[in-house]
């Protein structure tokens, strides 16, 4: 069960997520859904379902749709631990890894480090809900906060 400072934080990221303009990020119109959070271990779990035009030709995530997640979420995930402070990309590499079925439910495990710093990064690793040993995606993002 969550702290009641884990919730408070997972409801500051539904927040943060929930005020970002939509125009920039196809992730918006996706059902994700922020599962858990930890402010101390400055780390999130998103859930989402992968649907069929999510995966590619290689049977694995769209590389374009895992860079879009993870670019979203990890960014949320600085925000929120940043006090709402701006941040653009300098990097942000993903690859995906394991096959993966339509209609599978994926969670997204962001960890943030470097908070503090002018380069916070993030990772954002892409599992299996039932078996989160199996990693379908991973990513790296890297961001520089604004003056």
């Amino acid at each position: 069960m969550e702290s009641t400072e884990d919730e408070q934080f997972r409801q500051l990221l539904i927040d943060t997520a929930h005020n970002k303009d939509s125009r920039y990020y196809r992730t918006a119109e996706l059902s994700a859904q922020v599962v858990s959070a930890s402010s101390a271990q400055q780390s999130m779990t998103v859930e989402l379902t992968a649907d069929a035009g999510e995966i590619c030709s290689a049977k694995c995530l769209d590389e374009g749709l895992v860079a879009t997640l993870a670019d979203f979420w990890t960014s949320t995930l600085i925000t929120a631990l940043n006090n709402g402070k701006g941040a653009v990309t300098t990097s942000l590499s993903v690859q995906a890894l394991s096959p993966i079925e339509p209609a599978t439910k994926i969670h997204i495990v962001c960890t943030a480090a470097g908070g503090n710093h002018s380069l916070p990064f993030a990772t954002a690793r892409f599992v299996s809900a039932a078996n989160p040993s199996n990693v379908l995606a991973t990513a790296t993002h890297t961001k520089f906060f604004r003056p």
